[in-house]
């Protein structure tokens, strides 16, 4: 029987204010859950794991800010970066160039879809309301998917899509095309010309929603294979 791919899903480390000064990682196991039926395990990522090749594929799950030192955000853009850990945004881009070597397949998800938009140099709202943005971006909302593109292939007939987020995509980064956006132009969804990138600033861990945990795993066999 072949092995299950290997699935690396970025994790939180509570602020090392905190009166657990920081020892606990944390993540949403539902991403656990929605890989192990599409048929692949995850591996959910400290960030001192270095071990790429056992990897098959990668979520950039949700989280804080990127801190704007980084370059993240235009300059003069009003607003606060919420949740800023600074050893998470080294990590991810090590585990971002390690898995880009490697060919790997990538899903980004809240946090994940701004981080991996910046990797190709694109830029995201620091905050949105600050940036005149009115829709409630933390509770179910209506989504526009563009016709032709792997999300509207994915998710049409869903009516509502959950998210939880104040920051969003602004210029989409080299080769992205965006797929998604909400009734008010809100970015929902981007996608890389070279197959290999699918990002939603929604939660489809939240909502039950397999196929992009399927499409991930699917290509994370192929490669495997």
């Amino acid at each position: 029987m072949s092995k299950r791919p290997l699935i690396g899903v970025t994790c939180c480390k509570r602020n090392p204010l905190d009166s657990d000064n920081g020892n606990h990682y944390h993540q949403n196991a539902n991403y656990s859950k929605m890989l192990q039926a599409a048929g692949s395990t995850a591996v959910f990522l400290p960030y001192t794991f270095d071990d790429w090749d056992i990897l098959d594929g990668v979520i950039f799950a949700g989280g804080g800010d990127i801190n704007p030192a980084r370059g993240a955000y235009d300059a003069g853009d009003k607003g606060e970066a919420k949740g800023i850990t600074d050893v998470r945004d080294d990590f991810e881009l090590r585990l971002f160039h390690a898995a880009t070597e490697r060919e790997l397949p990538m899903l980004g998800i809240c946090r994940g879809i701004q981080f991996l938009n910046f990797m190709y140099g694109g830029t995201a709202v620091l905050d949105l309301a600050e940036a005149g943005y009115t829709e409630n971006h933390r509770e179910l909302h209506p989504v526009v998917l563009k016709e032709g593109t792997r999300a509207a292939e994915m998710f049409r007939g869903r009516d509502l899509f959950k998210s939880n987020h104040h920051q969003a995509v602004k210029t989409p980064g080299r080769g992205f095309t965006v797929s998604a956006t909400s009734p008010e132009g809100v970015i929902e969804a981007i996608e890389h010309e070279n197959g290999r990138i699918l990002c939603f600033q929604f939660h489809p861990e939240y909502m039950g929603w397999p196929e992009p945990f399927v499409w991930l795993t699917e290509l994370a066999k192929a490669r495997k294979a």
